[in-house]
């Protein structure tokens, strides 16, 4: 599930038409309910963005999907602290680095509050040596367990991917880390919809 809307507003995000609050279509919740259970079974039901932690009615949205879904994934960039803390939702958190928007700072604002939410994993984008560096920085500033990092390549294309994903997969293996591949992009190319 998309949501619409985000201010973050990193340079390479790959889903710049989701920024735009009105550029998607309003659904009551009976409906929206009523659509992605149509889509098939699923064990898993992720609501991503945009920035879903932005809409004020997140948590009700997330208390609904629980009571339809065995587990729930929110994926945020933690501009917000977590909205709601329950034994079968999980969040990937994904604050950002300074390369990636001027916003970075407020992405990491309450970083201790996802820290202390203990189904949360956090994925920072790495393009190359210097954000590395950053990462690592943040990482240990605010005290993340290596065990729920993950450190993803960024690139639109199979070729960037692969060679920043062949260093970066060092870098993990040398600080605990996992590595975060983008396998949509390697799949199917930089394309909506998949």
């Amino acid at each position: 599930m998309r949501l619409q809307g985000c201010d973050v507003g990193c340079h390479w995000c790959d889903t710049k038409y989701s920024w735009d609050s009105s550029g998607g279509r309003e659904v009551a919740d009976d409906a929206l309910w009523r659509e992605a259970r149509a889509l098939g079974e699923s064990a898993l039901l992720v609501v991503t963005g945009g920035e879903p932690c932005e809409h004020p009615g997140l948590a009700e949205l997330l208390d609904q999907a629980l009571a339809l879904w065995p587990r729930v994934e929110v994926e945020t960039s933690a501009i917000l602290p977590p909205p709601l803390s329950h034994p079968r939702l999980f969040y990937n958190v994904s604050p950002k680095l300074p390369s990636a928007t001027p916003r970075s700072a407020e992405t990491w604002a309450h970083i201790a509050a996802w820290r202390d939410e203990p189904r949360a994993t956090f994925k920072i984008v790495v393009a190359d040596e210097a954000d590395l560096a950053d990462a690592l920085r943040l990482i240990g500033l605010h005290r993340l367990p290596a065990a729920r990092v993950m450190l993803m390549p960024e690139g639109l294309t199979d070729a960037a991917l692969r060679e920043r994903a062949a260093w970066l997969a060092t870098a993990c293996t040398r600080h605990g880390f996992r590595l975060s591949p983008r396998l949509h992009i390697w799949m199917w190319g930089a394309r909506r919809g998949v």
